[in-house]
């Protein structure tokens, strides 16, 4: 996998040279195909076996490419094949310059006090990206509750030709951190997920529990000749505020 350009030098050392008979065979998987370049010659010494023609094709295209080539010469010789020498993946690669693509959404985005959900979400990751490796996928997230880790949700893949959807679902109350990043194959890296109009996309809160307020120092239905000193108590994790309403009804109001 190359994510540049890549250009093919090739030579021919032939003296009795006929560019039409240089046989080159192409295949794109993306359907753009190379143009062999115009031949240079260089002269040889003596009786001219050793005269070069050079010519260059240049891979610029995105793409799964074949290559192979044959040559005969005037005089009816075939050539044994091309020699690659230290070439890498001379015969069969990809070229990939395109950068994967990233997005993010999220099914609920009714946040209180910017980051607080009442409800579970559900994370949809979309990345559009050819040559895709689900290992390359790198997701940057954090769980906790009242400080304490928690599981993080696991991931859920799905594909369908370029576009590989990811769904996680956050039904657990916690505190969540989330990002996502990938390199492809070739080492394209996706840079920044886009994550659109998502409320709180990187760190939110998913709080779904409130426990009911505990009445101390009194029980209903008792009678008390001295000072009752009620006391009322109340826990939460994601504490905003309270509101207290004291109700009496005299005695001589009652039925």
């Amino acid at each position: 996998y190359f994510n540049q350009n890549r250009t093919a030098t090739i030579i021919v050392t032939e003296r009795n040279f006929d560019p039409e008979d240089v046989l080159v065979n192409i295949t794109n998987t993306d359907g753009v195909i190379p143009s062999l370049s115009s031949w240079t010659k260089t002269e040889g010494t003596g009786n001219g076996d050793n005269t070069r023609w050079t010519a260059t094709l240049t891979y610029a295209s995105d793409g799964d490419y074949t290559f192979d080539m044959q040559y005969t010469d005037l005089a009816g010789n075939v050539s044994s094949g091309p020699r690659y020498g230290n070439s890498v993946a001379p015969t069969e690669f990809t070229i990939d310059k395109t950068l994967p693509a990233i997005s993010v959404s999220y099914s609920n985005n009714n946040a209180a006090n910017g980051k607080y959900f009442s409800a579970p979400r559900t994370a949809t990751v979309v990345v559009t990206e050819h040559n895709f490796d689900v290992s390359r996928v790198v997701f940057t997230q954090t769980a906790s509750l009242g400080g304490s880790s928690i599981a993080v949700p696991s991931v859920s893949w799905s594909s369908s030709g370029d576009v590989h959807t990811a769904t996680i679902s956050y039904a657990n109350d916690g505190d969540y951190t989330f990002d996502v990043t990938m390199t492809d194959m070739a080492g394209n890296e996706s840079g920044e997920a886009n994550y659109g109009g998502s409320a709180a996309a990187k760190d939110f809160v998913i709080d779904q529990t409130i426990e009911k307020p505990v009445i101390g120092g009194v029980e209903n239905g008792n009678a008390y000749t001295g000072d009752v000193i009620p006391t009322i108590s109340f826990g939460d994790v994601n504490y905003a505020s309270y509101e207290i309403t004291l109700l009496r009804t005299r005695k001589g109001e009652r039925d």
